[in-house]
């Protein structure tokens, strides 16, 4: 499995593991799984960046060879026919890049924020560096798939903390539980 899909299954299965041990944080990371992906959305409306491997395709930087995706990951990537005619794309433009912020970078740091803030303040506060492994691994990975350079990284990590704090300020200003 490559380490980029992680993005598609580590935050989805912290959304789980918070619905059933903490319902009122997972709410919390769901609006700010929402606040970021709206946040990245526009952005990507606004800025259309290419990421690394585009803008050499293009010539504006030195030729890089990209890493070959293997037929089986397109093929379960494809969506059902039935599924094709609901998307929204009909109706956004399509950004083909979606560069920056990265996306891949955000979700894993806003899920490192909601793993490390609560570990924190507890005697399992020895565990945030291995949480921080993920963020970090899937940074690498991107960087070096050549999706995305590190300033992509750094503002989609800004994007996870503006959305991850002014949830949790909106929240407590609202007095919902936590």
């Amino acid at each position: 499995m490559k380490v980029t899909k992680l993005h598609f299954i580590v935050p989805p299965l912290l959304a789980f593991a918070l619905w059933v041990r903490r319902r009122a944080l997972f709410y919390r990371f769901a609006a700010s799984m929402l606040v970021l992906s709206f946040a990245g959305a526009l952005t990507f409306l606004v800025f259309p960046a290419a990421p690394p491997w585009a803008a050499a395709q293009t010539g504006l930087i030195d030729p890089i060879s990209k890493l070959p995706i293997p037929h089986d990951a397109v093929a379960a990537s494809s969506l059902p026919s039935t599924m094709s005619s609901v998307s929204i794309t009909r109706v956004v433009a399509k950004n083909p890049y979606a560069a920056i912020p990265s996306l891949h970078g955000g979700y894993a740091f806003l899920v490192f924020l909601f793993v490390a803030l609560p570990l924190w303040k507890t005697r399992w506060r020895w565990l945030i560096p291995l949480v921080a492994l993920y963020p970090l691994v899937q940074s690498f990975a991107v960087v070096y798939t050549a999706n995305h350079y590190v300033v992509d990284l750094l503002i989609g990590f800004a994007y996870a903390a503006a959305s991850v704090y002014g949830v949790r300020w909106f929240w407590r200003r609202r007095g919902w539980p936590e």
